[in-house]
């Protein structure tokens, strides 16, 4: 999951210009805090992007702030180029979530493309998990995430997808790629993650994830004193219809997890646990459970 490659410039996020008739959005947020709680200061939403009000919905830890990064779209299409952008000043906590899972629709040979970029602050909080990405017949994607932590800051990131054909004849998407660069507050290299895969590779008999449709992967990063240990991870207990591993990430900059499901619901039982760990880990609190 290492890697000491070159950390890419935002601007390698789109490689080629974009098309006349392209779909961009921004999703910008800010977060500072203000006594025990965190607060949005800055913030720009742009379609197809949607936020309504953030919540507190743990009275236990004040200071998380919960956010429902909204569409309004029916999903991503081909030559989307969609931004986020998450800041959080000191001390601040911020669980990030979608409404939903994100149909990725065909894209006829022009991908859709992501970038997140996070900034953490000292002893910020960050828990990055949308729900996966349904990958349908022809989809293609791009997701670039770059994330920079201050000391004591601690990262959370979750990422799966699906793939799923409407007609049931076993039709595979085009391409998937993620790119995720994590740097220390001096802009240093502590990890890169790249994945690049298509669906005639997971397609047939011969797939390599065989008979299991969700593929799944957390990071955990930071203060390493505010991060589930290893021995939590691995007791960590797994549905019937999924199975999952633990890895260390260099220089002990924390956990990499990987998980296969059978199906969402057992995907969606393994990210909630490992969410709730990070949240344990950093607050000493399990977090109210998050509803749909």
């Amino acid at each position: 999951m290492t890697s000491h490659w070159a950390q890419p410039s935002r601007h390698d996020a789109w490689p080629q210009p974009p098309k006349a008739g392209t779909r961009g959005g921004r999703f910008d947020l800010a977060f500072t805090r203000h006594g025990t709680r965190t607060h949005i200061g800055r913030q720009f939403v742009s379609y197809p992007f949607h936020m309504t009000r953030p919540f507190t919905l743990d009275a236990a830890i004040p200071s998380l702030l919960t956010v429902y990064q909204q569409s309004s779209s029916g999903g991503l299409y081909r030559d989307d180029r969609l931004e986020s952008r998450y800041e959080l000043g000191a001390g601040t906590a911020a669980h990030v979530t979608t409404q939903a899972a994100t149909v990725v629709h065909d894209c006829h040979g022009q991908p859709a493309r992501q970038a997140n970029e996070i900034v953490l602050d000292e002893g910020a909080f960050l828990a990055l998990a949308p729900d996966p990405l349904v990958l349908f017949p022809g989809a293609s994607c791009s997701n670039i995430l770059q994330a920079r932590l201050a000391s004591g800051a601690v990262l959370f990131l979750s990422d799966a997808f699906d793939c799923h054909d409407p007609q049931g004849i076993g039709r595979p998407f085009d391409r998937l790629r993620s790119d995720i660069v994590i740097c220390d507050a001096k802009g240093r290299l502590v990890v890169r993650d790249s994945l690049e895969v298509t669906g005639s590779d997971l397609a047939g008999p011969a797939s390599p994830i065989g008979g299991w449709h969700v593929v799944s992967s957390f990071m955990f990063l930071g203060d390493a004193s505010r991060l589930p240990d290893a021995r939590t991870l691995e007791a960590v207990k797994q549905p019937a219809a999924a199975i999952l591993g633990v890895s260390a990430l260099a220089d002990g900059s924390g956990w990499g997890v990987r998980c296969l499901s059978a199906d969402a619901t057992a995907a969606l039982a393994v990210a909630e646990c490992l969410f709730a760990l990070a949240v344990q880990a950093a607050f000493g609190h399990q977090p109210a459970p998050r509803r749909k």
